[in-house]
């Protein structure tokens, strides 16, 4: 935008600036709804050849909003990926209950109830949350969702591990039923299976990977009942040096990252396995998904 255009629209009065805008996103949904839209037999479509079939365990991590062209609602949404996975298919979404760092989130909280403590991963996870028939693992910062045959065992004991996304995590149990992560209009950041990453690869790396306090947190389990669940949480130090898009490019690389643009929606999918295998051959070639730049350039 030129100086001259700018100082054209700071000149506009702000209840014109509103009609503009409100003007331009109605046209711009039109828009999408006459040339972008879809149904769930293209998505499902879609799906399939991103590799996504019956049976498969997926984990699904989403945004939901007016322009990205599926035709209907939330519940027919989630109900489409259901369809996709079949009778035999199991679906996952993430509901952390929080959007800062779990560190912070531990430090203020007074009690996590599984029954109703909302999940704050977009409007998707909170409604899929709500659906009959989804359960939730009883973790205080990383609890998983699940629907299907295999939703029992996939959130079973998640609060008897003491790394939230380490070993016999619903992470893992993904990873075993080598199952896939899609991401539905959200970008690759979303992805919280690299957590489960950074714990396979914690002792190569030149800061540690959890912070030294671990959290004694109240819950609240299913039945009801009061309980304490121990929690590690990751460094600030591991926070600060992740670089997602350092793994998404190798994963791009190696065509492991794949990616369909449907309607007005960008979907992306991989499966857990070639993640693993990635940041592994990673670390064995001593390059990480981190900013290491101040490691070694001022070694302590």
């Amino acid at each position: 935008m030129t100086p001259s255009s700018m100082h054209l629209l700071s000149r506009i009065p702000s209840d014109q600036k509103r009609y503009l805008r409100s003007t331009y996103r109605k046209y711009e949904r039109l828009f999408v709804r006459t040339f972008r839209s879809y149904g769930p037999e293209r998505l499902i479509a879609c799906l399939r050849s991103l590799g996504i079939h019956e049976g498969d365990c997926v984990l699904l991590h989403s945004a939901f909003n007016l322009d990205n062209g599926f035709c209907g609602n939330i519940e027919a949404l989630i109900d489409t990926f259901i369809l996709a996975l079949g009778k035999s298919g199991t679906l996952l979404m993430v509901s952390l209950p929080f959007r800062s760092s779990s560190y912070e989130y531990l430090s203020t909280l007074d009690c996590f109830d599984v029954r109703s403590t909302p999940s704050q991963m977009g409007l998707l996870s909170e409604q899929f949350r709500r659906r009959p028939g989804v359960l939730r693992s009883l973790h205080p910062t990383h609890p998983v969702l699940a629907y299907g045959p295999k939703a029992d065992w996939i959130v079973a004991d998640h609060e008897r591990c003491p790394y939230p996304c380490g070993p016999g995590t619903p992470f893992e149990k993904l990873l075993s039923l080598d199952g896939a992560v899609l991401f539905f209009d959200v970008p690759f950041s979303t992805f919280t299976f690299v957590h489960y990453l950074e714990h396979l690869m914690r002792d190569r790396l030149p800061f540690p990977l959890y912070s030294e306090k671990v959290f004694q947190v109240p819950v609240i389990d299913h039945a009801g009942a009061h309980r304490t669940v121990a929690v590690a949480v990751f460094s600030q130090d591991a926070i600060r040096r992740r670089r997602f898009p350092l793994l998404e490019a190798e994963l791009r690389r190696r065509r492991m990252l794949r990616e369909q643009r449907l309607g007005n929606t960008q979907i992306l999918s991989v499966h857990a396995s070639d993640a693993v295998e990635c940041a592994q051959d990673m670390a064995q070639r001593n390059t990480f998904f981190y900013d290491l730049s101040d490691v070694f350039t001022n070694p302590s």
